[in-house]
């Protein structure tokens, strides 16, 4: 795992000659009170009198053989349905994380935007910071998406609309449209990757690594790595900071940015 500073990340980002696509895991929303699937994970852990480790998903498998379902876990164990509980989702407000993407797509520096979160802090940072916002999160919209600064892909779904969970054709796969898209996206810009874990979005790391020589990849890294991250970081040769978690993390990357242009 190739590991610098932010400042060297700083450097790659300001001299691509396009905005970096990010993609926004389930971190950014952390500070905010969503619940993200490694803490369901660690509190059925817990009741099993077990410590979840380092991979909270592999120890899930490893314990009930079978992989966690998230919208289950949330819904209480009811499972399936369109939407998931407003209470969990409403209320609070954007990041310090989702603000300073705002910032760099103001700034011109970062966008699209793909993100496994249900929430829609991540739009409501960037409609404030007065970027136009085009959220997709049906098989539709991500069809006839165009890569714009302010287009946010919710690659799972709106906590309102899960539709897309039922349009792919196995277990673990996307639609070939979102499949597509990804392509595009990472195709066509380097890519900045925060907040994710890697252990949940099988189909989203295998676009990552099938895309893999393309872009570059800049990737912060709270704790250590999972194995699924590990292997997509070597495949995509990922330039990677550790961090203390998504919002810290991203303050440090714009306040390297903004000395940088000083």
């Amino acid at each position: 795992m190739r590991t610098a500073p932010i400042e060297a990340l700083a450097d790659g980002i300001r001299s691509s000659t396009r905005p970096v696509a990010v993609l926004a895991g389930a971190g950014t929303s952390h500070s905010a009170g969503v619940a993200t699937g490694e803490e369901l994970l660690r509190r059925i852990a817990a009741e099993c009198g077990e410590d979840a480790g380092s991979d909270p998903v592999a120890w899930y498998v490893g314990r009930f053989g079978r992989f966690p379902d998230y919208f289950a876990m949330v819904q209480g164990g009811a499972g399936g349905g369109l939407s998931l509980p407003p209470r969990l989702f409403e209320g609070g407000g954007p990041t310090p994380a989702h603000r300073v993407l705002a910032e760099m797509a103001g700034w011109g520096m970062a966008g699209p935007f793909l993100t496994t979160n249900f929430d829609r802090l991540l739009e409501r940072a960037l409609a404030e910071a007065g970027v136009v916002v085009r959220a997709v999160y049906d098989i539709e919209g991500m069809a006839g998406a165009e890569l714009e600064t302010g287009l946010v892909v919710k690659l799972h779904g709106d906590y309102r609309d899960l539709a897309i969970r039922d349009s792919a054709s196995a277990l673990h796969t996307y639609h070939p449209v979102v499949d597509a898209l990804l392509d595009r996206v990472l195709s066509a810009a380097p890519l900045l990757v925060c907040g994710w874990s890697a252990s949940w979005d099988v189909p989203l790391g295998e676009a990552l690594l099938r895309t893999a020589g393309r872009q570059p990849t800049y990737w912060l890294q709270c704790g250590e790595p999972t194995g699924r991250a590990l292997a997509i970081i070597a495949g995509r040769d990922a330039l990677v900071a550790r961090v203390s978690g998504s919002d810290a993390g991203l303050r440090a990357l714009r306040d390297s940015l903004t000395r940088r242009e000083r």
